[in-house]
């Protein structure tokens, strides 16, 4: 079981270090500032977060910047965007295998909501690729707007749901510092649920989350590498 745990930690650390890596490749690609509605901040959270085609001014119309916003989310919805999902889900996957205890069956619902995180991305990824197509071309996209609002939050409801169980084992582990960093991650997302996408809560919601990963990528790390050099 030891053995067991210490494979766990490793290849939890691996996946946070290629979600961590593969992030800054798509922030890279992904335009990085635009005329965005009132409340946003970041291109691709006003993206997925569009409940009208106003919203989408950004992207919309036949002007240099809107073809070049479009080139980049499509760029990174369809190449690293698609591979994104298997390294962060795998990763919440990972750290809830991690806390995995006797009489704790409850994790394995976590991680059936980690993994299907991965589906869920890739469709909201094949509809931002669609409605950028229909922009491109002036078409209507009232339709796909209705469906991106579903595609979006069943990645994101997943991803909450995974996170909450996570918190709730680190509870139960008495480790409350990664409890209430889970925990924010979680309530983050389910307020801005709760609120219809409210730009500001989508926004705030994206910074739990990216500090979400970040810290248990530096805990994973930090703990691997004390691994190693006691086994080494």
């Amino acid at each position: 079981m030891a053995r067991l745990q210490k494979y766990t930690l490793l290849i939890s650390a691996f996946f946070g270090l290629a979600t961590i890596f593969l992030g800054a490749i798509l922030l890279g690609i992904f335009p990085s500032t635009a005329e965005l509605a009132e409340g946003f901040r970041t291109p691709v959270i006003a993206f997925e977060f569009a409940k009208t085609e106003s919203e989408l001014s950004f992207l919309s119309g036949q002007s240099e910047i809107s073809r070049l916003n479009r080139e980049q989310m499509d760029a990174g919805h369809s190449t690293w965007d698609m591979v994104f999902p298997f390294a962060y889900s795998g990763f919440i996957a990972f750290l809830l295998l991690r806390i995995k205890r006797p009489g704790r069956s409850f994790i394995w619902l976590g991680v059936a909501f980690a993994v299907s995180i991965i589906p869920f991305d890739i469709n909201e990824n094949l509809t931002l690729l669609q409605i950028t197509s229909a922009l491109a071309g002036s078409s209507s996209i009232e339709t796909l707007l209705l469906q991106l609002h579903l595609a979006t939050w069943l990645k994101w409801g997943a991803i909450g749901a995974s996170i909450a169980v996570l918190a709730g084992g680190y509870v139960m582990n008495k480790n409350y510092l990664s409890a209430t960093v889970a925990a924010l991650a979680a309530i983050g997302i389910a307020t801005c649920w709760a609120f219809n996408s409210e730009p500001i809560l989508a926004e705030l919601m994206s910074t739990f989350t990216f500090l979400f990963f970040v810290f248990f990528t530096i805990e994973t790390g930090i703990q691997s590498w004390r691994l190693i050099r006691q086994t080494a």
